[in-house]
């Protein structure tokens, strides 16, 4: 499956979670600090309207022991940008644009765990395309005056 990408999201490896939380998942829960999450089996994404959001998470993240860079790229997590994708080098993580419902012009950004097929996007619970930050703002830079 893939998650969805929007905002700037962090996404974090389910494995690294469950290896690294006392109770895995249902520990870290506890420390999800909004509603915009979703989770496939593998990855779970979390989105923040902006960068600092997102950077006081990443704080947290480290703060358990989850690392963000190791010696070969993204480790347990990583930033990824809904207009400009992964922010580092990441092995484990594919990015790209799927059509929402097989609707060409709902297109959002999404990450999947390298090297798998689903294309079944996953979106936070009760999100709409026509609600959505993608639908506001698109997936292309803003031009520059």
């Amino acid at each position: 499956m893939t998650v969805l990408v929007e905002g700037v999201s962090v996404i974090i490896k389910l494995e690294a979670i469950n290896r690294i939380i006392p109770d895995g998942w249902e520990g870290f829960r506890q420390y999800v600090p909004n509603f915009s999450w979703c989770k496939d089996d593998k990855i779970v994404r979390l989105g923040f309207l902006d960068g600092d959001e997102a950077k006081e998470f990443v704080d947290k993240l480290e703060s358990f022991n989850l690392v963000y860079q190791g010696s070969e790229g993204a480790q347990d997590f990583v930033l990824v940008d809904q207009i400009y994708g992964v922010s580092t080098k990441c092995n484990w993580l594919e990015y790209g644009h799927l059509d929402i419902h097989n609707d060409p012009p709902k297109k959002v950004a999404a990450c999947r765990i390298a090297g798998t097929n689903d294309d079944t996007i996953v979106t936070p619970e009760g999100w709409q395309y026509e609600n959505s930050l993608t639908a506001k703002h698109g997936l292309t830079p803003s031009s520059q005056d």
